[in-house]
C-alpha cells in the first residue's frame, strides 16, 4: 500500500490523466445502462394458457388442466403451480425458484406439455416471455369518422403489427372493439325442408373453399406455374356454395340461412375518459416488452413507430392516443432520485467548505463524488446492474467522501502545523500513509455491512440487491479516489506556503468538546447509566415499532380491480363501468380513466363479464390542492364506490397487482387461502373468513377473489334415450357446439387479414331454453329426433372460475391494509379467524398468501445471515486494531445506533420493513467507521509514547473534525432523501430516516461515549498487565531468594 501512495503522489499527473480516462469511459457506461423505474421485481414464471371455448369451469378443470398439471408436476426449480379454470380457458402459472433461466424454464414445461394429449383438439401454448412488470405502452384509438370494426381491423391488422416489428417487444395484444366474423345463420326449417345437417354445410364449405397448385406449364421459352384459384372472397361467394341439388336444382347456401357481416361473441368492452377523449366502447393496445430488455430504448423505438402510424400509415382520421407510458414513470422517478441527490450532493459541497474553510480543499473532495459515480456506472455495465430508484437512490455521497475527508483532512493538518514551510512529498506520504489503514478498513466494513442484501430472494432480491452492488461499487471507486488521486491533488493544492483559513466557530466548537471530554475522562463510568437507558429504550421501541414487507412503491398511478354481479349482461355491465368511469373523473387529481370489462376477445385472461380491472392516471403531484395525499385519494374514492350499489372494489397499483397475481396468485397486499375439495363448503368457510376480517381495524377491499356460482343452461344427455334410437352423445354435443355455440368451420382470406366462418342457427330457434329442447337431431335412417327426447334441458347454477394451487382447489379472500402494519395485524386476524369461523380442519385448510410469505422469507433470511455479516465486520476490526477486546469496542456502537433508527421510525410513524432494514444495515457500518477512525488515531499516539490518558484526550481533540465532518456529510447527503415525497420516495425514505437519525446518536455515543469505553477498557488492560508484571516480578524475588 505504501508503494501504491508513493507513487499516487510522485506520479500524480499520471494519476489525474487515468482518473480523467476512467471518467470518460464511465459515461460512456452511464448512456448504456438500462434505465427504469423500478427493477423487475418478479419471479420466473411460465404461463400455460389452452383455448376450448364452450367448456364451462368444471369441464374445463377436469379435461385441461388437471392433465396438465399431472404432466407438469415435479418440474426442476419449479416452487408453486397455480391454475384458474373459467368459462373456455384454463391458465396455469408455473413459478420457479431464482437463478433460473427464463428461456430453459420454458423449454423443460415445453417438452412436458408436448406429452399431453387433450380433448377437444386443444392444444396448451405458452404465453409470450415478458413479466408482470412488462406493459410499458398503453394506447387506444380514436376517431370521429371510423366505426368500432374498422378500428378494430385497423388496430390488429396495421398497428399491432407495425409495433411487434419494434425489438424487445414480446407481444402487444388487443382489448375491446370487434373480431369480425363471416357467420351463417341458417333455419333449421328451412334445413329439414331442404333434408341437410350441419355436418353437410361444414363438409361443403371446406371442399369448396381452396387454391389448388399444379405443376408448371412450359410453352416455347417460357415456363407458366399453374394455380387454381377457388378460394371465397367475400359473403357472396359464400351464399353461392351448392349444398346438394335437387332433381336439377341446385340449393344454395344462401337458400337455407342468412349470410352476414357479424363478430365472435362479445366476451369484454373497453372504456376509457380523460380530458380530451370520452369512449364508450373503444378498442386499446396493450404493448408488453421482452424480459430483460432496456425498457429506455425500447420504448423511444415505440414512440418511433407510433410517430410513424400517425403520420403516414393509419387512414386520415384515425389517431393513436396513448394514456399510459411507462416513460413518464421513469422520467418522474428520475427527477425525484436525482433532485434528493442534487440536494444531498449541495449540502456536502457547502459543509466541506464550511469545514475546511476554503474552496480548493471543499471542491478536491467533491471530486470523489462523480468519479466514484462514473467508476460504479462502468462496474454496473460490466455486471449488468440496472439504473433504477432502488439502484441508485440509497447512494449517500456524504458516505462516499468519508475517507477522501480524512485524508484531506490528514493533510491539512500538516499544512495547518507549519503554514510557512512548504510541504514536502515525504511527510505527505507518511500522513497519508497514516490514515490509509484505517480508512480501508472503514470502507470495507461498509461493504460488509452490506452483505445480507446478496442473500435476499424473491421480490426483495430484486429490490435490494442491485443496490448493494452500486454501494459497494460507489465505495470501491471512493477508495480509489481517495489513495490515488487525492493526496497527489492536495499535495499540489497545499505545497506553496499559504495562510491557513481558522475556523473560529469551529475551534471554539472543539474547545467545548475537549473540556467536556476531559471532564468525562475523570469519571468514566458515569457514561454507563445513560448507556443502560439507551439500550432499555432501543429495546422498547424495537418492540413497539410496526412491521411490514415493503413500503408501497408509489407508480403514480392506481389500479382496481372491481367485481360486478355475477352472470351480468355485457350491456348491463358495460354501463355500470360508464358509472364508475364518471364518478372517478370528477376528481380534479384524475387525469384519466380507463376500464377493462371481462377480457379481450383472444380470452387469454381467466375473467368473466362481472370482473372489471380499472387503470386511473393521477395528474403530477405538485398540482394537488390542499396537499392531499394519494391514500386519501383512495379513500375518498373508496367512500364514493361505496354509495354505488352492487360495486365490489379494491384498490393497488398496476406493477405490484401483476406481480402479486402471479407470484402470490392474489390482487392484493394480504390473502387467505382456504384449500377444501367441496366448493359449497369451501365457499361457506370463505364467506365467514370476509366477514369476519371487515370487522377488523385496518382492513380495507376485503373480498372473496373468485366470483360465486353463475346461472347456467346445462344440457344432460339420457344415454339410454340415446341408444334407443341410434344416435351418439357426439351427437348431441356437436349440436351444441355448432348450432348454438357456433364454432368456427373455415376461414376467408382478405388480403393479409384473415376472418372466421362461423355457422349456427338464427337467434329464434336458440333463445329459450324450449326453443333450443325443440332444435332436432338426425339419425343414420333420416329420422329427426327433438334435442329434448334424448337430453335434459334445465336451468341451474355452476361454478364460474375453479382456481387450484398444487393440485388442490382454493379460494381466496384478498384483503388491502391501510394504516396499519401487517403483524399487528396477522396476529389480531389470526386470534378472530379461530374464534369465529367453523369449519371441519381435516377436510379445509386455511393458510395466508401474499405481503405474509414475503415477510417471513426475507425476516428468517435476515435473521441467520446478519450476525454472520456481523462477524465478518468483528474479524475486520480485530485485523484493524489487532486487539479483540477493541474490536469489540466498536461493535458495542451497534445497538446504541439502532436507538436512534428505531425512534425516528416510531416518530416519523414509519413501519419496519426491508427498506428500513436495509437502513439499518448501512447504519451499523457508517456507525463503526467513525469509531474506527478515532480509535485508530489514539493507538498512532500511544505507539509513539503518550500515555494512555493524554493519548485518548489528544485523540479524541485531533479527529473531533473528521468524526463531526463526515458524520455531517453523511447526514446531510441524505437528509432530502429522508423528506422527499414524490414518485419513487418511498422506498428511499425509510432507509434514509434510519441512517439519517441513527447516524446522529452514534456519532454523540462516538465522540463522547467511546473515549470513555476504551478508557476504561484499556485502563483496566493496563492495570492487569501492572498486576501481573509486579506478580511476576514477586515470583522472580522468591526464586533468586531461595537461590541465595
Amino acid at each position: 500500500m505504501r508503494k501504491l501512495i508513493n507513487m499516487a503522489i510522485h506520479r500524480r499527473g499520471l494519476m489525474l490523466v487515468a482518473f480523467c480516462f476512467v471518467a470518460v469511459i464511465g459515461y460512456y457506461s452511464w448512456t448504456q445502462l438500462a434505465i427504469d423505474a423500478y427493477p423487475d421485481i418478479a419471479d420466473v414464471t411460465v404461463q400455460v394458457v389452452t383455448q376450448v371455448p364452450g367448456l364451462a369451469a368444471e369441464e374445463i378443470e377436469q379435461q385441461i388442466s388437471i392433465p396438465i398439471e399431472r404432466a407438469l408436476n415435479g418440474l426442476p426449480g419449479m416452487t408453486v403451480m397455480r391454475s384458474r379454470n373459467s368459462f373456455g380457458i384454463s391458465t396455469i402459472i408455473l413459478v420457479f425458484e431464482d437463478g433460473v433461466d427464463d428461456y430453459w424454464a420454458r423449454q423443460r414445461v415445453q417438452e412436458r406439455i408436448n406429452d399431453v394429449e387433450l380433448p377437444y383438439n386443444a392444444v396448451p401454448g405458452l404465453n409470450p416471455l415478458t413479466s408482470p412488470t412488462g406493459e410499458i405502452y398503453r394506447y387506444v384509438l380514436e376517431s370521429k369518422n371510423h366505426d368500432l370494426r374498422e378500428l378494430t381491423d385497423l388496430n390488429k391488422w396495421v398497428v399491432i403489427p407495425r409495433l411487434k416489428q419494434v425489438m424487445g417487444v414480446a407481444d402487444v395484444s388487443n382489448f375491446g372493439g370487434i373480431t369480425t366474423q363471416y357467420q351463417i345463420e341458417v333455419n333449421p326449417h328451412k334445413m329439414e325442408q331442404y333434408n341437410i345437417s350441419l355436418s353437410d354445410i361444414k363438409d361443403k364449405i371446406d371442399k369448396n373453399n381452396v387454391n389448388a397448385g399444379g405443376s408448371i406449364l412450359n410453352r416455347g421459352d417460357l415456363s407458366y406455374v399453374i394455380r387454381g384459384i377457388g378460394l371465397v372472397k367475400d359473403l357472396n361467394d359464400l351464399g353461392q356454395i351448392v349444398l346438394k341439388s335437387d332433381n336439377g336444382v341446385p340449393v344454395y347456401l344462401s337458400d337455407v340461412g342468412k349470410l352476414k357481416y357479424g363478430n365472435l361473441e362479445r366476451k369484454g368492452v373497453l372504456g376509457f375518459c380523460d380530458d380530451k377523449v370520452n369512449l364508450e366502447d373503444g378498442v386499446e393496445g396493450i404493448v408488453q416488452m421482452l424480459r430483460f430488455q432496456n425498457p429506455s430504448t425500447v420504448l423511444k423505438d415505440v414512440h418511433q413507430a407510433v410517430d410513424e402510424l400517425n403520420s403516414s400509415i393509419l387512414p386520415k382520421g384515425v389517431t393513436i392516443h396513448p394514456f399510459s407510458d411507462r416513460t413518464n414513470l421513469v422520467n418522474t422517478t428520475l427527477h425525484t432520485v436525482s433532485h434528493t441527490l442534487l440536494e444531498g450532493m449541495i449540502l456536502v459541497v457547502l459543509v466541506l467548505i464550511i469545514f475546511l474553510g476554503n474552496w480548493r480543499g471543499a471542491l478536491l473532495v467533491a471530486l470523489t463524488i462523480p468519479l466514484s459515480l462514473l467508476i460504479a456506472f462502468i462496474l454496473m455495465h460490466v455486471t449488468g446492474i440496472p439504473a433504477n430508484l432502488l439502484s441508485l437512490g440509497a447512494i449517500d455521497f456524504g458516505i462516499l467522501v468519508d475517507g477522501a475527508i480524512v485524508m484531506m483532512e490528514t493533510i491539512l493538518k500538516k499544512r495547518e502545523s507549519n503554514p510557512l514551510a512548504p510541504l514536502q512529498e515525504e511527510s505527505i506520504m507518511r500522513r497519508a500513509f497514516e490514515v490509509a489503514r484505517p480508512i480501508l478498513f472503514s470502507t470495507l466494513i461498509i461493504i460488509t455491512a452490506y452483505l445480507p442484501l446478496f442473500t435476499f430472494q424473491h421480490i426483495e432480491k430484486k429490490l435490494f440487491t442491485p443496490m448493494a452492488y452500486t454501494v459497494g461499487y460507489a465505495l470501491l471507486g471512493a477508495l480509489a479516489v481517495s489513495f490515488f488521486l487525492i493526496p497527489g491533488l492536495a499535495f499540489m493544492a497545499y505545497r506553496k506556503p499559504s495562510k491557513i483559513y481558522k475556523n473560529k466557530w469551529l475551534e471554539k466548537l472543539s474547545d467545548v468538546y475537549h473540556k467536556q471530554t476531559v471532564n468525562i475522562l475523570k469519571k468514566p463510568k458515569r457514561v454507563l447509566a445513560p448507556l443502560a437507558i439507551i439500550l432499555l429504550l432501543a429495546g422498547v421501541f424495537s418492540y413497539t415499532v410496526g412491521k411490514d414487507f415493503l413500503p408501497p412503491l408509489d407508480e403514480g398511478s392506481i389500479w382496481v380491480q372491481m367485481q360486478f354481479p355475477p352472470g351480468i349482461s355485457i350491456d348491463r355491465s358495460k354501463q355500470m363501468a360508464e358509472d364508475f368511469r364518471k364518478t372517478i373523473m370528477k376528481f380534479d387529481e384524475v387525469s384519466y380513466v380507463m376500464t377493462q370489462v371481462g377480457r379481450d376477445d383472444a380470452g387469454t385472461d381467466a375473467f368473466s363479464l362481472s370482473h372489471v380491472e380499472c387503470s386511473v392516471g393521477l395528474k403530477p403531484y405538485d398540482t394537488w390542492k390542499n396537499g392531499k395525499t394519494k391514500a386519501e385519494l383512495i379513500n375518498e374514492m373508496s367512500e364514493a364506490i361505496k354509495k354505488m350499489p352492487g360495486y365490489t372494489v379494491g384498490f393497488s397499483q398496476p406493477i405490484i397487482d401483476m406481480v402479486m397475481d402471479q407470484v402470490a396468485g392474489a390482487h392484493s397486499d394480504l390473502a387467505v387461502k382456504i384449500y377444501g375439495e367441496n366448493l359449497s363448503e369451501t365457499r361457506r368457510v370463505c364467506e365467514q373468513v370476509e366477514k369476519t376480517l371487515k370487522n377488523i381495524k385496518g382492513a380495507e377491499d376485503v373480498t372473496i377473489d373468485e366470483e360465486p356460482p353463475l346461472p347456467q343452461l346445462q344440457i344432460i344427455a339420457d344415454r339410454d334415450r340415446i341408444a334407443q334410437y341410434g344416435l351418439n352423445i357426439s351427437d348431441v354435443t356437436d349440436l351444441i357446439e355448432m348450432a348454438i355455440g357456433g364454432t368456427s368451420i373455415s376461414q376467408i382470406f382478405v388480403g393479409s387479414k384473415s376472418y372466421d366462418v362461423t355457422c349456427r342457427f338464427n337467434e329464434e330457434s336458440r333463445n329459450t331454453p324450449e326453443e333450443i329442447g325443440s332444435l332436432m337431431l338426425t339419425t343414420d335412417a333420416g329420422v329427426k329426433i327433438p334435442l329434448s327426447q334424448v337430453a335434459q334441458v334445465k336451468l341451474t347454477t355452476g361454478a364460474s372460475t375453479i382456481t387450484r394451487e398444487m393440485n388442490k382447489r382454493h379460494l381466496t379472500v384478498r384483503v388491502n391494509l391501510r394504516g396499519v402494519d401487517l403483524t399487528s395485524f396477522l396476529q389480531e386476524a389470526n386470534r378472530q379467524i379461530d374464534k369465529n369461523v367453523e369449519y371441519n380442519k381435516q377436510n379445509i385448510h386455511i393458510k395466508w398468501g401474499g405481503q405474509f410469505e414475503n415477510q417471513q422469507r426475507a425476516y428468517s433470511r435476515l435473521a441467520v445471515v446478519i450476525p454472520l455479516a456481523l462477524g465478518i465486520m468483528l474479524l475486520l476490526l480485530f485485523g484493524a486494531f489487532g486487539k479483540f477486546r477493541q474490536a469489540a469496542l466498536q461493535m458495542s456502537v451497534i445497538p446504541l445506533a439502532l436507538f436512534g433508527g428505531m425512534l425516528a421510525l416510531n416518530l416519523r410513524g414509519m413501519t419496519l420493513n426491508v427498506s428500513s432494514a436495509v437502513g439499518f444495515i448501512a447504519l451499523v457500518g457508517v456507525a463503526i467507521q467513525n469509531g474506527v477512525i478515532m480509535v485508530s488515531h489514539i493507538n498512532t499516539l500511544r505507539k509513539e509514547g503518550k500515555d494512555l490518558y493524554d493519548a485518548v484526550i489528544s485523540g479524541t481533540r485531533h479527529r473531533f473534525r473528521p468524526v463531526l465532518m463526515t458524520a455531517t456529510v453523511a447526514v446531510l447527503g441524505l437528509l432530502p432523501a429522508s423528506f422527499s415525497t414524490g414518485i419513487g420516495s418511498d422506498v428511499q425514505r425509510p432507509l434514509a430516516t434510519v441512517i439519517v437519525y441513527g447516524l446522529l446518536f452514534s456519532t454523540v455515543i462516538t465522540l463522547y461515549v467511546l473515549p470513555a469505553l476504551y478508557f476504561m477498557i484499556e485502563n483496566h488492560q493496563l492495570k492487569l498487565e501492572k498486576e501481573r508484571l509486579q506478580e511476576e516480578q514477586a515470583q522472580e524475588d522468591i526464586y533468586k531468594s531461595n537461590q541465595e
